[in-house]
């Protein structure tokens, strides 16, 4: 897999663009047009001048009136407009936004009858009738006045059409490597696990625009949407600055018993005083045998103790040192009221004995902390360049910073994440006809991988990638899914701990050669690197001992490798020596707490430049031609493997390679304006390079997938340091075995393939009236697969062999899109947003499974086998015009489907048979889930108490602000009479939540402060997470999705449906007493007085989640 002589072409080309052009920021400008006209005559105004206030750009209007100014960067402008004879004009607040043109129209008097200029303020709401596919323009007024709002995301999510898997975002159905973040025009994406990035500081940002529609042909290699954040630059005038503190109450952020609890559901067998000394069948099974089958069986401490004392007679355990070390290991505090409550008899029989006061606290400090505390920090400033702004062009500046740590929901090897991210933006005009715009990101980011080594888990984003979200139930409750079960809730190293640091920066020059033309070139590079600690870290000092048991902070820290694990206190004359067997496993129970402990080895550095050069002119009053070139060259070192705590290369997945590709593109676009109709036609090139080289595409049932090809060594060893130390140097050991294996078996390795594609745009745009629009638009969209489906292989040496092979010769899949829409503005503030779309998808990447008659070949390879359909209708109202009730109401509902087509399986004794292994009516349809948003902010005018200051500054300029969220449960099956074709016919419980801001502005000595207090989940609402899955207990029998396992289907059964009044169920109800009786409960309903009846998921914990949140902040201006 040699590719240095591409790296040297690749790295010569881009340094050959760099001299040429430099990331084109054309995403950041728009034009402002209009007519100039006499107030009393009404006839245009030929020659006037319009400007933009403190900036150079400015236009005459031509004998028709008509003003273009163009290359006008996305900010707030004073559009002011003077002729001879005629008295100025001006109009403040005019928003410019990335492809939305903003029209200013100025009626003008004669000096004569009015003499002093006249400033008026921009209405807001236009229609903006060029614009022919949803954009959603979000300002930094409405981040401020939304609940919740510490990141881009956040308010990003709202929207409709966008939603968040696996911690990343995604728009109108597609995967997260469709959507693209450019800040400042820099891409911002990590092509490596496949997602976009939005960590930008919101005190930085000057507006976001959200291209969820089709878009123009400037746009290539997303398909599903665009995120289009521009930041401050400074003011030539004067200094300004922003800071922002805001920190919550501490909480435990779900509902349900702590985990520390004894008496909580996974560990009450075991700590709960009246069952675990004599066991649960002798507590629960006749006095109570709904909480017996409830929970795991267990024979209890004394049974333990005596079977320990029969091999240990020298050191004996007693049942009560046995519990106070299950409670340690469990990270939980014991049961101090139910072991007061024991019988002197019971006490006798195992040995009771309190705890000493150092022991208790020990404890108090030992135990699972759920509770954590976050805060945010997020400041800016900016202005003239000190010293020398004048004489570098009048050199502006912004820089701003945020930081913040946000704890995890379930702490796991650390207990929050942590991010600092700082961005500065410098721009420079050394002539009123050239701007020179310097940009630059630092962000460091420190936190957990959901990654678990032991298991070879995949790094991408529609699997692992990336870190661990907040609320990281989804991943921490998968585990009790796994061969151990709930055994590695207590294993907290299971997650290897991640650092990332990303750097950005870029540059663009920007040339206006005549008031209707302008080029711009631009450069741009991202850099991430991934890091994750290894080895061990945990402390080896002993803390206490239990009878014979002495303990160190385990199972807190990592210790891999040794089975066995001796601990040796001395305490006083005393010397305990214990050697704890398999992996800390509790003496006598089978329940071990590090058995799947393992290292993430990830230097994983990806690399993007992207060079783009553009040339707009606006041709009379008809054509706005937009046309350029851009390159982007991606450099994926992907230095990542991982091993667990059995010795030897036997348990260690490598997933190693570095590639090149790279994607260039060119474009044509005219935006044609003809008597109110607009028409935007676009056609779009793109090649996809797929980094060259060579890839294992020849025979698919090669030895060399095999197992025994890896030959890795099995035992320690210098052989086995060298093995280890080849793969933590990049190297793929696999790959230089292919190599050879090539070499020796010709044809085996095949060229990687490059791809051309063409994509067409077309969007149109015509008012129907004064106060409405029509839009349609319809374009090809295409993109290279995730690299991750590319380049990315799983191959676990010794065992298996080879499980995932990607495929480098995926074509780029193709969305074909549609999107009708309507424009309405009423009322002369309120604006709404009517729009229906359709997405054709097809050619997405696909698995297929290769497996040969013997078995020593079964691995799934990618192919470009999946196919989508989605539509959907979205609906968007907003208000902005600054009285006293503002915000906006959006309304989504989409359907969906995807399938695969050809093979779903082929094996080498079926290769020539056409039937065998097909995707046979292999077609998921996902019923819809309609959302409704709701931002309303409730505003108090400055002068509310005119006649009394004193009460006019307490009760003015408070702001309150209600955010409502509701979107429909998910569907499920629930299928116990086994009908055919009974699909999605039972949905969980809907999600609804309300958020409350509250603010207080205050002015002093020209400083602007607001204190605020930011609730979500006002009412404390339990939101019901049973649709996730993770109340439902996974017995050692079950299988497939929870819907499936018997602790789910005891719930369902036992509600009391009106679905159950068939009299197709009386056989289950004779087969089941007490179930499957007909009622008027819901899916969602628990147990309580009225409804005994209910068996409710066994893990309590995790029924509802969301608590109310409070945070208390303060932000100042100045």
């Amino acid at each position: 897999m040699n590719t240095l002589p591409y790296v040297r072409f690749s790295r010569i080309l881009f340094f050959l663009l760099m001299m040429l052009s430099v990331t084109s920021l054309a995403q950041t400008r728009s034009k402002i047009q209009g007519t100039v006209k006499d107030a009393q005559t009404g006839e245009p105004v030929f020659g006037a001048n319009v400007i933009l206030l403190d900036t150079y750009l400015g236009a005459a209007t031509d004998i028709n009136g008509r003003y273009f100014i163009i290359n006008v960067p996305v900010g707030t402008y004073t559009v002011q407009v003077s002729s001879i004879g005629y008295t100025k004009r001006a109009v403040a607040n005019v928003v410019v936004s990335a492809d939305k043109v903003s029209t200013v129209d100025f009626e003008i008097s004669s000096a004569v009858l009015q003499s002093e200029e006249v400033v008026v303020t921009a209405k807001k709401n236009t229609l903006n009738t060029e614009v022919a596919n949803t954009i959603t323009v979000i300002t930094a007024d409405q981040l401020e006045n939304t609940t919740a709002m510490r990141e881009v995301s956040s308010f990003l999510e709202k929207q409709p059409g966008v939603s968040v898997e696996n911690g990343f975002l995604q728009i109108r159905g597609g995967s997260a490597d469709q959507t693209g973040t450019f800040v400042n025009g820099m891409a911002y994406n990590n092509a490596a696990t496949g997602n976009a990035e939005t960590s930008v500081p919101l005190s930085s940002i000057e507006q976001v625009s959200l291209l969820s529609g089709g878009f123009n042909a400037e746009y290539g290699n997303f398909r599903s949407g665009l995120i289009n954040i521009t930041t401050k630059s400074g003011s030539r005038s004067k200094y300004q600055g922003t800071i922002s503190v805001s920190q919550n109450i501490p909480r435990v952020k779900r509902f349900g018993p702590l985990m520390k609890d004894p008496l909580s559901p996974a560990l009450r067998p075991y700590l709960d005083a009246g069952a675990g000394f004599y066991g649960t069948d002798r507590a629960w099974k006749e006095n109570d045998p709904y909480i017996y089958q409830q929970h795991d069986r267990f024979d209890g401490w004394i049974n333990a103790a005596n079977v320990f004392n029969q091999t240990n007679p020298a050191r004996r355990a007693s049942a009560m040192d046995y519990y106070y070390l299950a409670s340690w290991m469990h990270m939980a505090l014991p049961d101090y009221e139910g072991l007061k409550r024991l019988p002197d008899s019971v006490k006798t029989a195992i040995g009771f004995y309190e705890l000493t006061d150092k022991q208790k606290q020990l404890f108090q400090e030992h135990a699972w902390d759920e509770e954590g505390t976050d805060y945010n920090i997020d400041f800016g400033f900016g202005g003239p360049f000190p010293f020398a702004s004048s004489m570098l062009g009048d050199l502006t500046f912004y820089i701003s910073h945020n930081t913040k740590e946000t704890a995890y929901l379930i702490p796991t090897s650390r207990k929050s994440q942590q991010s600092h991210v700082t961005l500065l933006s410098m721009k420079s005009n050394p002539d009123p006809s050239f701007t020179v715009t310097i940009n630059g990101l630092w962000k460091r980011q420190r936190g957990v991988s959901p990654i678990k080594p032991a298991f070879g888990d995949f790094p991408d984003a529609t699997r692992e990638g990336g870190f661990m979200t907040e609320d990281n139930l989804r991943y921490f409750s998968r585990l009790s899914n796994l061969d151990g079960g709930v055994n590695y809730w207590y294993t907290p190293p299971m997650f290897p701990m991640l650092d990332q640091t990303t750097i950005m920066g870029g540059f663009a020059l920007n040339h206006v050669i005549n008031p209707r033309t302008f080029w711009e070139l631009g450069a741009s590079y991202l850099s991430i690197k991934d890091h994750s600690p290894t080895g061990d870290n945990r402390s080896p000092q002993v803390l206490t001992a239990f009878g014979p048991f002495p303990v160190t902070e385990m199972p807190y820290g990592k210790l891999q490798f040794a089975p066995n694990n001796r601990i040796i206190y001395i305490s006083g004359a005393d010397t305990i020596n214990y050697l704890y067997p398999n992996y800390d496993a509790l003496p006598g129970v089978s329940r071990r707490f590090r058995g799947k402990e393992g290292d993430l080895y990830t230097n994983v550095h990806t690399q993007q430049q992207r060079v783009k050069f553009d040339m707009v002119t606006q041709i009379g009053d008809h054509n706005y031609v937009k046309g350029g070139v851009e390159y982007n060259r991606f450099d994926i070192d992907h230095k990542l493997w991982m091993k667990w705590n059995r010795t030897g290369p036997y348990n260690t997945y490598e997933f190693n390679y570095r590639r090149i590709p790279s994607q260039t593109g060119i474009y044509l676009q005219d935006q044609i304006t003809y008597e109110g109709v607009i028409a935007n036609v676009g056609l779009r090139a793109d090649y996809f390079y797929g980094g060259g080289g060579k890839w294992p595409s020849g025979d698919p049932f090669a030895f060399a997938f095999t197992s025994a090809f890896g030959g890795a060594p099995r035992d320690p060893g210098a052989a086995t340091d060298s093995f280890y130390a080849a793969l933590a140097s990049g190297r793929s050991l696999i790959w230089e075995k292919w190599e050879e294996y090539d070499r020796q078996n010709p044809g085996f390795l095949q060229p990687v393939k490059n791809h051309l594609a063409l994509s067409p745009r077309l969007g149109l745009s015509f008012p129907v009236t004064e106060n409405a629009k029509f839009y349609f638009n319809y374009g090809h969209f295409r993109s290279n697969p995730p690299y991750y489906s590319m380049f990315l292989i799983r191959y676990r040496y010794d065992k298996n062999g080879m499980y995932d092979m990607s495929n480098p010769n995926l074509e780029p899949p193709k969305t074909v899109s549609y999107e009708l829409g309507t424009t309405y503005s009423f009322l002369n503030s309120y604006l709404l947003n009517l729009s229906g779309y359709y997405k054709d998808i097809t050619g997405q990447n696909g698995d297929v499974n290769y497996r040969n008659n013997t078995g020593s070949i079964d691995y799934d390879f990618w192919e470009n086998n999946n196919y989508q359909d989605i539509q959907g209708v979205e609906v968007n109202i907003t208000k902005s015009d600054n009285s006293w009730i503002t915000g906006w109401v959006n309304f989504n509902y989409m359907l969906k489907k995807s399938g695969y087509t050809g093979r779903q399986l082929i094996s080498d004794v079926t290769l020539n048979d056409d039937q065998a292994g097909l995707y046979a009516g292999n077609e998921s349809r996902f019923l819809p889930q309609p959302q409704f948003n709701a931002n309303l902010t409730f505003n108090l005018p400055d002068n509310i108490y005119e006649s009394n200051p004193v009460l006019n500054y307490l009760l003015s300029r408070w702001s309150t602000t209600f955010f409502f969220e509701w979107k429909t449960g998910d569907y499920f099956t629930w299928n116990p009479l086994n009908k055919q074709h009974l699909n999605s016919n039972m949905q969980w419980p809907d999600y609804m939540m309300l958020n409350m801001k509250l603010s207080k502005s205050l002015r002093v000595s020209g400083i602007a402060v607001s204190l605020y207090v930011d609730v979500s989940n006002l009412l404390n609402n339990k939101v019901s997470l049973l649709s996730r899955g993770y109340a439902f207990r996974r017995n050692n029998v079950d299988a497939g999705n929870f819907t499936e396992w018997a602790d789910t289907k005891n719930y369902l059964a036992s509600l009391r449906l009106p679905e159950y009044a068939s009299a197709e169920f009386d056989n289950l109800r004779a087969q089941n007493p007490g179930y499957y009786i007909a009622g008027e409960d819901k899916v969602g309903d628990l147990r309580s007085e009225a409804k005994p009846y209910i068996n409710d998921p066994d893990y309590s914990y995790f029924i509802y989640g969301r608590p109310r949140d409070i945070w208390f902040g303060m932000k100042v201006d100045f």
